[in-house]
């Protein structure tokens, strides 16, 4: 399971969402059939792109946004081959799941002193769609070891969602300042940087959607299937990793031995 804050496309964050928006139309333009992947919301499952458009470009108005501040943000969840095989070809699956990935990102959320701002998902101003097609980049080690080109369709099952979030709470949210005799709508600006882990940790925030698919779905997960393995992998840490890991394993046991203790029934006796 991957989530990653990034863009499919060369663009501003700090402008209007269109480009993105229009971008993530694509496999609907080159499709032949009828039926069309619609972007979906937290309650609903068919959202049009001129409705996505208006409401996040529209829910960042006159909220003193800064010019080299963004005005959304865009999410990419991306399930493995092994957990799309195990719930099968069902969007609304996935729909559900991305719903529960937006929870997570709301409640994740702290104030500057890392109290918990208690929000939830309908909050948010956000819509997500499904997409069926990956291709390589020069990133991918398939590319630089000369095993498929740039632009390349990767093989097998490869649906993954595209999520946009506005920067600000959604307009309902919003609570009226006294500026100069003049009341002014504000909403909190929710912006989940990387360099401030108090107020929006990323990495809890991924840690987060593992559990909640491994949940939703009954779904197994391997050890070097996990975000806290394959990121100890990247980052040269893999000892660390088992050394927390062994830590974990022993204080769990010690607990468990504390418990067995308390109840009479430890060991000797």
């Amino acid at each position: 399971m991957q989530t990653k804050f990034t863009s499919p496309i060369k663009a501003s964050n700090k402008g209007s969402c269109s480009k993105l928006v229009n971008y993530l139309e694509k496999e609907n333009a080159k499709s032949l059939s009828p039926e069309k992947e619609y972007f979906f919301s937290a309650d609903r499952d068919k959202c049009n792109k001129w409705e996505v458009i208006q409401q996040i470009d529209n829910n960042a108005k006159g909220q003193k946004i800064e010019k080299e501040q963004d005005r959304f943000f865009s999410i990419v969840v991306a399930p493995s081959q092994s957990e799309l095989a195990h719930i099968g070809n069902d969007p609304d699956k996935l729909r559900d799941y991305t719903r529960e990935v937006m929870q997570n990102y709301a409640t994740g959320f702290c104030n500057s002193k890392g109290e918990n701002r208690g929000l939830e998902s309908k909050d948010l101003v956000w819509y997500a769609k499904i997409e069926n097609e990956r291709k390589y980049s020069s990133l991918d080690s398939e590319v630089k070891e000369g095993l498929a080109q740039t632009g390349q369709l990767k093989e097998g099952d490869q649906r993954h969602i595209h999520i946009i979030v506005s920067r600000c709470e959604a307009r309902e949210n919003r609570y009226v300042l006294e500026l100069d005799k003049q009341k002014q709508e504000q909403t909190t600006h929710l912006c989940p940087a990387v360099n401030n882990q108090k107020i929006f940790n990323r990495d809890e925030f991924i840690r987060q959607n593992e559990q909640a698919f491994d949940k939703q779905f009954n779904y197994i997960r391997g050890r070097q299937e996990s975000y806290d393995y394959c990121n100890s992998l990247k980052n040269g840490k893999q000892q660390d990793y088992e050394q927390k890991r062994q830590r974990g394993k022993e204080n769990t046991l010690e607990k468990e031995q504390r418990i067995n203790n308390e109840k009479g029934y430890g060991i000797g006796y």
